[in-house]
């Protein structure tokens, strides 16, 4: 007993802690939540800080995380960024925590499930298409494909087309009833019975025609007339054992199901007979069983309405058919049980639609309603989906189920106020429609691994963001979306759809993102768009937490976030401020100000150095400098003359606002003497929005006096800047980096003393130039993306700098880390370009996207580079350019370990599309160095023979050498000392090598 007490005062004492490894929506039970819930309520205002909030984890739940991790834990929940957390909040982040958890976070694609307008296709038929339908190519242990086939469309008037696989005319037959001498017939509906090769038609008179269609022939074989109704639905199945007799499924006119069951074998009844080219019977014989081989069995009048599709359901061994009436859809048993269900609805059906592999069936009709059923529980739908405005005309079913198509009304172009008929083709996974004319209409398309790893976006991708305090990736596209990824396990962690809409003609458009930035905290994050809008948004959540704009229709280009100041400039040729708070900023009350109005064209780039300078560029070259405390302009240059520096005066403008290009048109008109329309470089306008028209403010503007050579001068827009943070601000240090459309990098400096400094090609193709730039922390490597898609490495290490502060540069170590510098057979085109261009040292150069890089971002503690494009695909890559895996891939992830370098046994690949058109520097590169040399078929087969031959040493070795032809005419000069005797073992046939 005293040992007992012993043990549990010494459990008392010593506290077990919970597993911090795992989450903390997984640590806590209902039980501790309810003790937090009133902890939280006890509090003033309900909410702790963070030491609170964790000394309470530690009593209440045994939960006590280290520091650094709590710090990031309790960061994510504080979504106010006020240093408090309130119970809302905190069970916010549990709820987070679930969602994640759970299946339907991990990967799904964000393509539209109809990516693409359906592609329209002449019919070559004189009236509607009433069936379309594939005819497979059956093999003789009766099984067939959808790779090897024809598709075969009917109308009303007989006419029958055979396409290819890829819709194209192959023939043309006709279906016509041999009775009738002066009027055609009417084709109701069109079946394949591909075991037999036989096309059967029924028809207005009543019969149903048979024709063999073996040998690319179409004669008519068998006719089976007199029906009590003319057949409006037919359906065929067939069985793999030929013993089993195959099924023609009818419906008619009155309401009624017939089943016509054929013995295949020896194609049965449709076999060609010496003598009788036509087997015509009366449909009452074939009910009695004078026709051999054919049996037939009735459901009469299940429904009052005509019937409009018929199918079989395996499992339940039942025929389906469906009608506009309320016993709206049957299944009936064609077994001895003879057990129907009947789904009663009170408009009926005009489709229906099966998936045996899960028992599911889907319905529609003129109630604009579609209802999934359970076929064991007929008096019930599972669910119905609202929101349909017409009637329900075609359904289908795809991956098992998963998803579910149904056609409403597509445009005139294709129907003629007559019914659709479908056909999906589950290989290509296009769905192929026939009316008036043909469409074809990809339904989800997947996409293949042969030729693509994936997209990260629908859309181009703009923006690519590492967040160190979360450890996570945010994408932004044009597509509008916010994507929040797990770089490490490849998850997808937050999706914000439709970030950024705007109202046109009543409807709600999604606006492209085109820039976005983290705060100084990294715990919010702010997104720019096309038609002038910003929006803050907690990406821990989805939540936006604040809504701006600059003006209207003025693309953001460029964001910069301080401490207490948001700054956007983009199409209105300003910046402008906010206060990250929504506190009032300027004066008069505004909640934004402008600064001054400095370029005379839309800013293109904007960087900051903190607490210096922001650094803002044209789209005709100017460049000035800012002071960020002030926002006064301290310089302005033109990089077309980057050495002339341009005085910059102030006046006060009185005069009334003007618009923007007549602003521009009066200074060049005063400069020049002579009107002269200005040159407008205008980036892409893919917002539904117009271009914008910026006025001139009353305030304090610029005049400068330009010399007449400057407007002369070639006008070099500049698409990106970047400030090199980690270096000191001297004069004559490199400081800042300017990207030319001309392919062309400037480095300047922005200390008021400093300037232009040098400038060095970045691009090794014609008309090619940077877009994209990043560095990392130290500013050793300079990382830029182009318009053609490379990746490329410079190595900024002791270039531009003081001559103290250069550092010795060890190249064999920056060798080992980049393959490309070692080196090939023949000099490629990036090295052929930067031959007489000594500094910088080109590390890496290779092609990473099919199209332009819109944006980089580096990972200091992994060394992991990371690409955004306009192919809509995000990339990880090595800092040596080894290719890892796209971001938001269809395939499976391969893990990466957060914080850690990686593994140089990881399972590198290079990217399919890329492959393709890769230069041999590029597969250089993306194969790690060397590229393993394809042997031809010849070389492979003597390589096998070489290493068949076997090899008789001891003819070869141990011989002495022989006898010199022209003798001794040397001799060895003496040894000034004794050497060492050596003494050869020469007992056997080989002399070792082994020597010591």
């Amino acid at each position: 007993m005293a040992a007992a007490g012993v043990k549990k005062e010494y459990l008392q004492k010593e506290k077990k802690f919970k597993d911090t490894h795992l989450k903390l929506h997984e640590l806590l039970d209902e039980g501790e939540i309810i003790k937090l819930h009133d902890a939280f309520n006890k509090e003033d205002e309900r909410r702790m800080n963070k030491k609170h909030l964790r000394d309470i984890l530690i009593k209440l739940a045994n939960i006590d995380y280290d520091e650094e991790k709590f710090d990031t834990i309790f960061k994510r929940m504080n979504a106010s960024c006020n240093g408090f957390v309130t119970w809302d909040e905190f069970i916010s982040y549990l709820i987070l925590g679930f969602q994640q958890q759970e299946v339907g976070q991990e990967y799904k694609t964000l393509d539209e499930p109809i990516p693409v307008p359906p592609t329209m296709i002449k019919s070559n038929h004189r009236h509607c298409i009433n069936r379309i339908t594939f005819y497979p190519t059956v093999k003789p242990d009766r099984s067939s494909t959808w790779h090897d086939g024809s598709i075969i469309t009917c109308s009303h008037d007989g006419t029958i087309n055979y396409w290819s696989l890829d819709m194209q005319l192959e023939r043309t037959v006709q279906s016509s009833c041999p009775l009738l001498k002066i009027q055609t017939t009417w084709v109701t509906d069109m079946a394949v019975l591909a075991d037999v090769s036989v096309i059967c038609t029924s028809s207005s008179e009543r019969d149903l025609r048979f024709y063999d269609t073996s040998a690319r022939k179409f004669e008519l074989r068998v006719m089976i007339s007199s029906l009590p109704d003319a057949v409006t639905a037919m359906y065929y199945t067939f069985s793999k054992d030929i013993n089993v007799p195959s099924k023609l499924i009818l419906g008619d006119m009155g309401g009624s199901v017939r089943v016509m069951y054929f013995q295949t074998e020896a194609r049965g009844i449709f076999r060609s007979q010496p003598g009788i080219p036509l087997l015509h019977v009366r449909y009452e014989r074939v009910l009695k069983g004078l026709l051999p081989n054919v049996q037939v069995v009735e459901y009469p009048k299940l429904h009052t309405d005509y019937i409009r599709q018929v199918s079989y359901y395996p499992t339940l061994h039942s025929v389906v058919s469906c009608a506009q009436c309320p016993k709206a859809l049957i299944m009936t048993d064609t077994t001895e049980g003879k057990t129907n269900y009947v789904y009663k609805i009170t408009l009926g059906v005009w489709c229906f639609a099966l998936e045996e592999g899960v028992h599911v069936v889907a319905t529609g009709g003129p109630d604009c309603l579609v209802r999934i059923w359970n076929p064991f529980i007929p008096r019930r739908p599972i669910c119905s989906f609202y929101g349909h405005h017409y009637g329900i005309v075609q359904m289908v079913f795809q991956d098992g189920g998963k998803r579910l198509y149904n056609i409403l009304g597509i445009t005139t172009t294709i129907r003629e106020r007559s019914d659709l008929t479908t056909l999906y083709n589950p290989q290509s996974r296009q769905l192929i429609i026939g009316s008036v004319m043909i469409a074809v209409l990809p339904l989800s398309p997947k996409q293949s691994s042969e030729h693509t790893d994936g997209n990260t976006h629908t859309s181009g991708v703009a923006v690519v963001l590492y967040n160190k305090l979360f450890k996570c990736i945010v994408t932004c596209g044009l597509d509008s979306y916010v994507l929040a990824w797990d770089p490490w396990d490849g998850r997808r962690l937050l999706v914000i759809k439709e970030a950024h809409t705007v109202m046109l003609h009543g409807e709600i458009k999604p606006v492209e993102i085109t820039a976005a930035t983290f705060d100084p905290g990294f715990q919010r994050l702010l997104t720019g768009a096309h038609d002038g809008t910003l929006k803050i948004w907690n990406f821990n959540t989805g939540t936006c937490l604040r809504n701006m704009t600059i003006e209207k229709w003025s693309e953001i280009q460029s964001l910069i976030w301080v401490k207490g100041r948001i700054m956007a400039t983009g199409w209105n040729r300003l910046i402008t401020e906010f206060s990250d708070t929504g506190e009032v900023v300027g004066v008069g009350g505004a909640y934004s100000k402008d600064w001054d109005l400095r370029h005379t064209e839309d800013i293109s780039a904007a960087a900051v150095r903190v607490p210096e300078t922001v650094a803002t560029s044209s789209y005709v070259g100017e460049l000035i400098l800012w002071r960020l405390e002030t926002g006064q302009p301290y310089k302005k240059f033109n990089v077309a003359n980057p050495t002339l520096r341009i005085k910059i005066q102030y006046r006060l403008n009185k005069t009334k606002e003007k618009p923007k290009d007549e602003y521009i048109h009066q200074r060049r008109k005063s400069v020049q003497g002579k009107e002269k329309k200005p040159p407008t470089m205008e980036p892409h306008s893919s917002g539904p929005g117009p271009k914008h028209t910026s006025r001139m403010r009353d305030r304090r503007v610029s005049t400068v006096k330009m010399p007449d050579e400057l407007f002369h001068l070639r006008k070099l827009a500049v698409h990106c800047i970047l400030f090199l943070n980690a270096r000191k601000s001297e004069p004559d240090t490199g400081t800042l980096l300017v990207s030319l459309e001309n392919g062309v990098i400037q480095v300047w400096n922005h200390h008021i003393a400093g300037g232009f400094i040098t400038s060095f090609s970045a691009i090794h193709k014609a008309g090619d130039y940077v877009i994209s730039m990043t560095t990392d922390e130290k500013n050793e490597f300079l990382f830029v993306g182009t318009t053609v898609g490379y990746i490329k490495t410079w190595l900024l290490k002791s270039y531009c700098v003081l001559p103290e502060d250069e550092e010795y540069i060890c190249m064999p170590k920056y060798r080992l880390m980049f393959p490309y510098m070692w080196g090939d057979t023949f000099v490629g085109r990036a090295s052929r370009m930067i031959a007489n261009q000594p500094r910088p040292i080109l590390l890496n150069s290779y092609k990473g996207h099919f199209m332009p890089v819109s944006g980089l971002t580096y990972l200091d503690d992994c060394q992991i580079i990371i690409s955004c494009s306009a192919d809509c695909s995000s990339r990880m890559w090595t800092i040596g350019g080894r290719y890892l895996q796209t971001i938001g891939t269809f395939k499976p992830w391969k893990k990466i370990e957060a914080g850690k370098t990686i593994d140089p046994n990881f399972e590198f690949s290079i990217p399919p599309d890329i492959k393709k058109v890769a230069s041999s520097t590029t597969l250089r590169v993306l194969s790690g160095g060397s590229l393993p040399k394809k042997l031809t078929k010849k070389q492979l087969q003597r390589r096998e023979q070489k290493d068949l031959v076997q090899v008789d040493e001891s003819k070869i070795y141990g011989k002495p050498l022989y006898k010199p032809v022209l003798g001794d005419y040397y001799s060895i000069p003496e040894r000034t000392t004794k050497p060492k005797v050596i003494e050869f073992d020469t007992t056997f046939p080989y002399v070792s090598t082994n020597i010591i």
